[in-house]
């Protein structure tokens, strides 16, 4: 039996049957049909509740509104004027079903004038932008007064509106809802889960550090993926993606609305790697340091995430050529996948002082002329602003030094 949270998020559809041409009879039930057929939903049964607030099984409510549609007939012939809809399902359940004892059919346009705004986005059941808005605020204030980690995602379904437009608003409606669903089981009960945009989301994530929002990020983006991949429109997969940005206070921004554009700068600049991906907010460095890891008493050598601890695997297959404060750019003979975690290893041959560095590959293209060569990027992993320092004075150790 259909919940009356399951039916408000279908609310704004179900009525607009209603509106759109409320004397035809045929119409209706075959839009009813539609809807039910391709949202998967029971739609029946929602709109029954909605404007009665009455809980009906599906084939039950099918049957009562058929015979809605012919009470509507019967009253109009024998009052010689047309009978609206609600006043029809009224006058039905208090004098043919008998089911209603305190009649309370809803005028649908009041209801919207009077009643207060609701922090609940209707289309797929998470809060709305301002209540969002209003929880990034308190969670800042919070990170401060505790020195608590705070981390924002900022989600984008990528190519949502082809996908809408190919398949109407209708199946677009019920697929947002479906992404809202997918984030919301990812999260913990203290994170917030909003949509923020037509077809973006936003998500806060309290008391997390950057890999660990970078990693909630990425179990949301394979989940979406693996789900859409199996679900099937007009015998085909959606095939529906996401792209994601991540951006951490106080690192990345101290300013509300500011961290929350960060983590979207980081959005957009995944989604120009091409998309369904996860990125991660760092400060642009406008000049890299040229860097050759065979001269200078300070050796770069770069390794698949958890092989630091074998010298074997810190091979000449990896070279780096540019480095900067806040990542490095390198040659490779492994064609790295986008969001694969690295190793970086700074090492000063005239003392042995060493600094590890986790990295994150963000790009990858094939060196010109060179099929079996890649050129990949990378960014470090950097929780705090001290780790930052130590890469800048590994930098000096080399005489590698550059003004901001």
């Amino acid at each position: 039996m259909i919940s009356p949270e399951e039916a408000t998020r279908y609310r704004d559809e179900l009525v607009a049957v209603l509106q759109e041409d409320a004397h035809n009879e045929e119409r209706i039930l075959h839009r009813l049909d539609q809807i039910r057929a391709r949202g998967g939903i029971r739609a029946y049964a929602a709109l029954l509740l909605i404007l009665t607030r009455l809980p009906f099984e599906e084939g039950e409510a099918r049957a009562h509104w058929e015979a809605i549609l012919k009470h509507r007939a019967a009253l109009a012939k024998a009052l010689g004027r047309e009978v609206g809809i609600r006043v029809a399902a009224l006058d039905y359940f208090v004098a043919v079903n008998r089911q209603l004892t305190g009649p309370r059919i809803i005028d649908l346009s009041l209801q919207e004038r009077h009643e207060p705004a609701s922090p609940i986005d209707p289309a797929t059941g998470l809060w709305n932008a301002s209540q969002f808005l209003a929880s990034l605020q308190k969670e800042t204030r919070r990170a401060k007064r505790y020195d608590l980690g705070l981390c924002v995602l900022y989600v984008d379904l990528d190519d949502f509106r082809q996908i809408n437009e190919r398949h109407g608003d209708l199946v677009g409606g019920v697929l947002l809802r479906e992404v809202g669903i997918l984030i919301k089981n990812k999260i913990r009960d203290i994170d917030v889960a909003a949509r923020v945009a037509d077809e973006e989301f936003g998500v806060l994530l309290p008391g997390s550090e950057r890999m660990g929002a970078f990693l909630v990020a990425e179990r949301i983006r394979q989940d979406v993926e693996k789900h859409f991949l199996r679900r099937d429109m007009d015998g085909r997969p959606i095939g529906m993606t996401i792209t994601i940005g991540v951006a951490k206070y106080p690192e990345d921004a101290t300013i509300t609305d500011r961290l929350l554009e960060r983590a979207e700068q980081a959005m957009h600049q995944a989604k120009a790697r091409g998309g369904n991906n996860v990125g991660l907010y760092y400060r642009e460095r406008r000049n890299f340091i040229r860097f050759s890891s065979d001269d200078g008493p300070v050796r770069i050598r770069i390794a698949p995430q958890g092989r630091e601890a074998d010298p074997e695997v810190l091979t000449s297959s990896h070279r780096a050529r540019n480095i900067s404060r806040s990542g490095l750019l390198f040659e490779s003979d492994l064609p790295y996948a986008i969001g694969v975690g690295l190793t970086v290893v700074c090492q000063d041959q005239r003392d042995g002082a060493r600094l590890t560095l986790p990295a994150r590959v963000v790009r990858i293209e094939e060196i010109e002329g060179d099929t079996d060569r890649y050129e990949v990027g990378a960014v470090f992993l950097l929780e705090w602003e001290h780790q930052e320092a130590q890469v800048a004075d590994f930098l000096r150790r080399g005489g590698l030094a550059a003004a901001e």
